[in-house]
């Protein structure tokens, strides 16, 4: 329990270190910064965090369309409300600006972001299991920390150095470190629990040692590795930055080898139409009738067959967002009405007609009362003692003595 509860804290410290980039980068774009300074600057941004675990929430603990989208709409009032507050202290002191309108706007689209992602995962999730009710789980980006990721926040560095941003470089450094270990432990404990549940041979090893050994491999490699960042940590204070857009600030404008080409374009006619240069000073043909009812009859196809593909695209989003999790956040499975086999229906013919032997009328009786009693089907390896006492009949006395009648038909000769 504790295990997991850890993998779902880097989990929400994995999507909050990706989403709390945007800020700074829109920041650096234009030209601005917070003034009170990188820390502060920073832990706002790290304020994604909330909308993070709030969605994650709600999407496995919601059954109902309406309520993921209510409780969404109360995150966005929410995280609104923060933003006010944030004005409201800026434009007291004196500061804000356009700092705070890129801060402003970027937390609430990213407010609306994560909502969104996190409704296309489940929905994901529910056609993936629809289409193959054995499939595996997937997770879905905001879930899923790796160290692949650690070069989105090499781009933002490199970008922040081509843009004279020292604020979004010391950033995108600190977050790369971070997101380096995290995505190290967070691979390392789940490549553990894969090899415990897949290979059967561990089961005689113990948990602890296993967990063990890796992880004092883990720390020497986490320990060189920050050996290996510590000079950029040092040395972050004699970066040399440089501004791409101001490369070609002085250069004037390109001499035209033969001038004279400027001249060979005929000047048009003053305040004349299009048409009229074209068709001279007859008005517009009108459109045939035959013409305009072709034309109306396929605009209200396309019409209807937008209408119907958008009706048919809400009506499975409210299908799979209602029937994929329960109230717990456990995945539900339809279970399809049994067919009925071809050999009872013709055993039950058989028995109609007087042809049904002993045999075959105690197989019957058998397989009906365990299907009445035991929702899944029994595996050919079980017993009919295993196959009674899991459909929870291993004290009836009708059963007993009806055991004993199908033990002699399938074990005797």
């Amino acid at each position: 329990m504790f295990l997991k509860w850890c993998m779902k804290v880097m989990e929400y410290l994995h999507a909050t270190l990706i989403f709390a980039a945007f800020i700074p980068l829109a920041c650096a774009v234009c030209y601005t910064s917070d003034p009170a300074g990188t820390i502060v600057f920073y832990l706002k941004c790290l304020l994604i965090a909330a909308p993070i675990f709030v969605t994650d929430y709600a999407i496995r603990h919601t059954r109902s369309l309406f309520l993921y989208i209510f409780l969404c709409i109360v995150l966005f009032a929410a995280m609104g409300c923060v933003v006010s507050g944030f004005v409201y202290l800026t434009e007291r002191n004196g500061e804000g600006g356009l700092y705070q309108i890129c801060y402003n706007v970027g937390i609430l689209v990213e407010t609306i972001a994560v909502s969104i992602m996190r409704f296309s995962d489940r929905i994901k999730a529910a056609k993936r299991k629809r289409e193959d009710p054995l499939a595996p789980e997937e997770l879905g980006f905001l879930n899923l920390p790796a160290l692949l990721h650690v070069r989105y926040f090499v781009v933002l560095y490199l970008i922040g150095i081509c843009v004279t941003a020292k604020v979004l470089c010391d950033i995108m450094l600190f977050s790369a470190i971070v997101y380096t270990f995290l995505a190290l432990v967070y691979e390392y404990v789940g490549a553990v629990e894969d090899y415990l549940s897949l290979n059967k041979r561990t089961k005689g090893i113990s948990r602890h040692r296993i967990y063990g050994i890796g992880f004092s491999m883990l720390c020497a490699v986490s320990i060189l590795l920050f050996m290996g960042m510590l000079p950029a940590i040092f040395l972050a204070g004699q970066r040399q930055y440089t501004d791409v857009r101001q490369w070609f600030g002085n250069m004037g404008p390109t001499p035209l080898a033969y001038e004279e080409m400027m001249n060979l374009q005929t000047p048009a006619i003053e305040g004349a139409d299009i048409m009229v240069l074209l068709d001279g000073d007859e008005p517009p043909r009108e459109p045939s009738k035959l013409l305009k009812v072709i034309l109306y009859a396929l605009e209200f196809g396309c019409t209807m067959v937008l209408a119907c593909g958008v009706f048919c695209v809400i009506r499975q989003a409210f299908r799979d967002f209602r029937d994929s999790h329960d109230e717990n956040g456990d995945i539900i499975e339809k279970l399809e009405p049994e067919k009925a086999f071809v050999k009872e229906e013709f055993f039950q013919k058989m028995g109609l007609r007087g042809i049904e032997s002993e045999a075959q009328r105690i197989r019957r009786k058998y397989r009906k009362i365990i299907r009445k009693h035991r929702k899944d089907r029994p595996a050919p390896y079980e017993s009919p003692i295993e196959i009674e006492v899991l459909a929870g009949l291993g004290e009836d006395e009708q059963m007993q003595k009806l055991h004993v009648q199908y033990e002699i038909v399938r074990y005797g000769k």
